[in-house]
């Protein structure tokens, strides 16, 4: 009896949390973000990688893994980091906006 009540309110429980959920739309899919350029320096002190929403300017984020130094550089895409480990090269993009005003 105990298990037949305990998943009924389960059950109950998932319903009503599953009814809250916003519905997907453009506005919804706008605010997605993607990670790429993936890169670990070959001594593994550093980590790079850029974060691209749908829509807006991308940032590059350079980090080590104990997650103790974080730099963000703003619309930076197509990174390397050099072979000594010392340097992250990267190109810097045009602004999103003036981008597609032209």
């Amino acid at each position: 009896m105990r298990k037949i009540l305990l998943s009924t309110l389960l059950l109950a429980a998932c319903l009503g949390v599953q009814a809250q959920k916003k519905p997907l739309d453009h506005s919804v899919y706008d605010g997605w973000q993607s990670m790429g350029n993936q890169a670990i320096s070959d001594d593994n002190k550093w980590i790079l990688y850029v974060v691209k929403p749908q829509a807006g300017d991308a940032n590059l984020v350079i980090t080590d893994p104990k997650k103790a130094y974080n730099l963000q550089i703003p619309r930076a895409d197509t990174a390397r980091i050099t072979s000594d480990s010392k340097y992250a090269v990267f190109l810097i993009r045009p602004f999103y906006a003036d981008v597609r005003m032209a």
